[in-house]
């Protein structure tokens, strides 16, 4: 029996839910959304279901902390909340800055799409993948290899002007990726031994976003 916060009730989040009891009954779950209508209906789908009405990000800030009661976190609002929540920590303005990732990431993967504040969303796939894609090693649709994973790619990227810190989503059901709330901590842990540009990505085999960090030099006062 495996505890498991899911961010973000819409459709996805109530496809991870879903997958997620019929893979283990007795699994305890806690749904988060901001949306009252997004939480009703939880007792028809059985199980041990959790709901709170909240904004994903700031319920994560608030409750993440070394005693939490999930053994992993299942994103599914449209948002990097790994980022978000790092920004929330140690990573936060006016000390940190968003800056653009390093255009030779875009070389990664077949797909490589700019985000607002110059960061990047990354993808093996040109087609629409199936929901339900258990992430094997040969893509279940064109044929492609998907190895190395996107995640190792990143990690392993040779980014010499900082560091890239890479939060690795795995699968825990069809369709359903996750990482353990730990994988957060650590990375808060070496915040303060991190040079002045950071790249933060969350990726699974295929998939990934990368936010860019800059230390902003403060004036003394």
């Amino acid at each position: 029996m495996a505890s498991y916060l899911i961010l973000g009730a819409g459709k996805f989040g109530r496809l991870a839910l879903r997958r997620l009891l019929a893979q283990d009954p007795e699994a305890r779950i806690h749904l988060v959304d901001q949306r009252a209508e997004a939480l009703t209906g939880l007792r028809d789908l059985g199980g041990a279901v959790k709901a709170t009405r909240a904004e994903a990000g700031e319920f994560l800030e608030t409750h993440l902390d070394h005693n939490d009661p999930w053994d992993w976190i299942v994103p599914m609002v449209p948002r990097h909340l790994a980022y978000a929540w790092l920004r929330s920590k140690a990573l936060k303005a006016p000390e940190w800055e968003p800056v653009p990732v390093p255009s030779e990431l875009e070389t990664l993967t077949d797909l490589a799409i700019r985000g607002p504040e110059g960061e990047l969303y990354l993808s093996r796939a040109r087609h629409l993948c199936p929901d339900d894609c258990s992430e094997p090693e040969v893509c279940p649709v064109d044929g492609t290899t998907r190895e190395p994973p996107l995640y190792r790619q990143l990690a392993e990227f040779p980014f010499s002007g900082g560091e890239m810190v890479v939060v690795a989503s795995l699968p825990l059901a069809p369709g359903v990726g996750g990482y353990a709330p730990v994988c957060l901590r650590q990375i808060l842990k070496r915040a303060g031994r991190l040079p002045d540009l950071v790249l933060v990505a969350t990726a699974c085999r295929c998939h990934g976003v990368v936010h860019g960090l800059r230390r902003r030099e403060m004036k003394k006062r």
